[in-house]
């Protein structure tokens, strides 16, 4: 269970790192997006030569090339997220995108929900309903007309992406082997890590203390929080791990965002949060 809990917090140390930038407005977000990428790519490729998995899985290195792209395309989304809806609701927004995936399979490998998970997608989808919501005190306080539609269209756009890298994670499954898993991640946070050092020559700063320290920080959460959700599955079954990480994630997500970091959140919201935790359960229930 240890490894659970620490799966959770490192997790949520990445959007908090954002939100906590964000309420700072000292550091420049993208640049300690880019060292962030940068340093995971860093830390994990020790990991792989000593793993040195052989031969090397062409469907590990695809699936996590495709991963590390849309990493890096979300992260722009992930930033307008919070800043607009809050840390809280762009952690709902990302987590309930297992929706996509949950679809993909259903259809192309006849993995059909029961009538527990189809509850779970139900209530899911009104949670992402009731998220959504909160979209129009933003939209109305931006005062411009774009507003009212950019900023459901950008969330639905990070909904899609994190879709897609859980459905890249659903397909390593399908086309690799467990031991592939360190080369799954290193291609992944290579490929993000090229267009992050191309963000950093172009820009032509050299990051401040401060945001390669957070860069530093969300780089090393992002490794570790992979490290230990595998971990926690050596010794739990997914439909345990998965929920759980998920769930608890919005639970620290939410609470340090709003008790430390000043974010509020409407009654609306507040209720859409208890749904998707509920709906977390559902998706991922497996009848003995």
């Amino acid at each position: 269970m240890l490894y659970l809990l620490l799966q959770i917090v490192f997790a949520s140390s990445f959007t908090l790192c954002i939100k906590w930038a964000q309420v700072r407005d000292r550091e420049h977000v993208i640049t300690i997006g880019a060292i962030n990428y940068i340093v995971a790519a860093l830390v994990i490729l020790p990991v792989f030569w000593v793993c040195n998995p052989q031969p090397v899985s062409v469907g590990a290195l695809g699936t996590g090339g495709a991963m590390g792209a849309i990493y890096f395309v979300a992260y722009f989304f992930a930033i307008y997220s919070i800043r607009t809806v809050g840390a809280s609701s762009a952690t709902v927004v990302s987590v309930l995108s297992i929706l996509l995936p949950i679809g993909f399979a259903a259809i192309f490998w006849n993995e059909a929900p029961n009538l527990i998970q189809s509850m779970g997608i139900g209530l899911a989808l009104l949670a992402l309903t009731l998220i959504g919501a909160q979209t129009t005190r933003f939209a109305s306080d931006e005062g411009n007309r774009t507003a009212g539609w950019v900023v459901p269209a950008v969330l639905f756009s990070f909904f899609l992406l994190c879709g897609c890298s859980r459905l890249s994670q659903e397909a390593f499954k399908h086309v690799s082997q467990p031991d592939q898993r360190s080369a799954y991640i290193l291609s992944a946070f290579s490929i993000a890590a090229i267009p992050s050092a191309a963000v950093l020559i172009h820009g032509r700063r050299l990051p401040n203390p401060m945001e390669f320290g957070f860069g530093v920080l969300m780089g090393v959460s992002n490794i570790l929080q992979t490290y230990f959700i595998l971990l926690a599955l050596q010794h739990f079954e997914g439909f345990i791990v998965f929920p759980i990480s998920s769930a608890g994630g919005i639970v620290l997500t939410t609470l340090v965002a709003t008790g430390l970091l000043g974010e509020q959140l409407n009654r609306r919201t507040y209720v859409g949060i208890m749904i998707s935790v509920v709906a977390l359960f559902l998706l991922y229930w497996v009848p003995h």
